[in-house]
């Protein structure tokens, strides 16, 4: 099921755009919906979003009676930067909630998981406000899966920040200001984060520093560091690497 993220005009919007951010939805039957949801941001470094790490999650979570939507925002690529990304990933959240009743969600109960840039965009929001500055308005979890936190060297994914902060990519202040580790207060939700040890692309110490701010300041999080994988391996489910299993009873203990 397809739902436009923005009805009418656009914010942030460039002249050349012809593409609707929209949600692609997927409902569990409600005889087997935990009345829980997760909104997908794909990875693919602003660049694209890859299917493996958007609609595969989908499926996946679905299967757990989990409701779950893959937010296909706008892109650096396409020429558009912050703030458009992060508009279209906080309207995602507002109009999950706002069709709680419709598709059998509880609307206190909405997570996000992201991957590689996704997981990205992702920690801005468990880690910020929308641009209202509603307070209370995060996500209630997050799943961050071989993650991009930081925008600072040597931590940073080059591909992923120049597509962020476009013209501002060498600013050490943008650079420091979206760098989720930076950003972490008592407000973060509990997280749950993988990354395997020997990704060439995104380093693992990008994880580790997020779990490490995490744990400082006293919030709920759970660390997987797998010995071996590729980055953007999405449900790895053929090379024997089990993260949803451990996902799926991380995320039925929180509620999920």
């Amino acid at each position: 099921m397809r739902v436009d993220l923005w009805d009418g005009s656009v914010p942030h919007a460039l002249s050349t755009d012809d593409v609707m951010p929209h949600l692609d939805v997927h409902l569990p039957p409600r005889e087997h919906a935990t009345g829980a949801a997760m909104l997908v941001f794909p990875g693919g470094a602003y660049t694209f979003l890859s299917e493996k790490s958007g609609v595969q999650y989908a499926r996946w979570l679905a299967t757990e009676g989990i409701a779950a939507a893959v937010v296909n925002f706008r892109l650096g690529s396409a020429g558009h930067r912050h703030p458009a990304l992060l508009a279209d990933a906080w309207q995602a959240l507002a109009l999950m909630r706002s069709h709680a009743g419709a598709w059998g969600i509880d609307p206190e109960r909405i997570g996000v998981i992201g991957s590689s840039a996704g997981a990205h965009l992702g920690a801005m929001m468990l880690t910020g406000s929308p641009p209202d500055g509603s307070a209370g308005a995060r996500p209630a979890l997050g799943v961050l899966c071989y993650p991009v936190i930081s925008m600072n060297d040597p931590l940073a994914h080059t591909e992923t920040r120049k597509n962020f902060l476009g013209d501002h990519a060498d600013d050490e202040e943008y650079r420091t200001r979206f760098s989720a580790e930076h950003r972490i207060d008592e407000r973060v939700p509990p997280c749950f984060v993988w990354h395997t040890l020997d990704d060439e692309e995104v380093t693992a110490d990008n994880a580790t520093t997020f779990a490490r701010a995490m744990h400082g300041a006293g919030i709920s999080c759970e660390l997987h560091l797998y010995q071996s994988g590729p980055h953007a391996i999405g449900l790895a489910r053929n090379r024997g690497l089990h993260w949803t299993a451990d996902c799926t009873r991380w995320l039925h203990d929180n509620g999920f």
